[in-house]
C-alpha cells in the first residue's frame, strides 16, 4: 500500500493547510486595510505578505518561498513509503527524509535571511539533523544485516527516552 499512511497524510494535510491559507488570504484581501497600512502607489503591486504568509493578490512568490515549497514537496514525496509493521524501521525510514527536509529548509534560510538568531537556529538544525541522519542510516544498515550496535554516542545518551521527559526537556529555554 504505497503512498498510504504518513506520506499521504502529510501530503493531504499540506494541501489542506495551503488551501486554508489561500482562503484566509482571500478573505483578508476583501477586508478593509487597517488605518496604519498604506496602499501601493498607482501602478505598483502590493507584495507585502499577508498575515498567513501568502503573498497578497498581485504579488509574486519570492525565490525563498518557491524554494521552501519545492523542499516541502520533495520531503513529503520522500516520506511516502510502504510500512513494514516494524515500528523501529518505519520510524527511522520516515524520519530520514523528514530530517533532510529540515536541513533543506534551514539551507534556504541561510541563503536568503540575514536574521542572526534564525541563522544560528538554522545552523544548529543542519548540524543536529545531519548527525541524526548518519545515526539512522547506520542503524538501518546494521538492522538489515541482523546486527545492532548497543553503544550509544554521547549526544544520543543525553536525549530523553520517555514522552514526559522529552516534553519537559523541550519546554526548557
Amino acid at each position: 500500500m504505497a503512498f498510504i499512511g504518513i506520506g499521504l497524510r502529510h501530503v493531504v494535510a499540506g494541501y489542506a493547510i495551503v488551501a486554508g491559507l489561500q482562503t484566509t488570504a482571500v478573505l483578508a484581501q476583501s477586508a478593509p486595510a487597517p488605518a496604519h497600512q498604506h496602499s501601493p502607489a498607482a501602478g505598483q503591486q502590493n507584495t507585502v505578505p499577508s498575515p498567513a504568509g501568502i503573498p497578497k493578490a498581485g504579488g509574486a512568490a519570492t525565490d525563498a518561498s518557491k524554494a521552501f515549497e519545492a523542499a516541502a514537496m520533495k520531503m513529503h514525496k520522500d516520506m511516502s513509503s510502504d510500512y513494514t509493521n516494524d515500528v523501529d524501521v518505519d520510524f527511522v525510514r520516515g524520519m530520514i527524509p523528514h530530517h533532510q527536509g529540515a536541513i533543506d529548509q534551514a539551507e534556504i534560510l541561510l541563503k536568503y535571511s540575514t536574521n542572526p538568531r534564525l541563522r544560528r537556529l538554522a545552523g544548529g538544525i543542519i548540524a543536529s539533523q545531519r548527525r541524526e541522519i548518519r545515526f539512522m542510516e547506520k542503524w538501518l544498515k546494521a538492522r538489515e544485516q541482523g546486527v545492532e550496535e548497543k553503544n550509544m554516542p554521547a549526544w544520543l545518551r543525553r536525549n530523553p527516552s520517555t514522552l514526559d521527559a522529552a516534553k519537559k526537556s523541550g519546554d526548557q529555554e
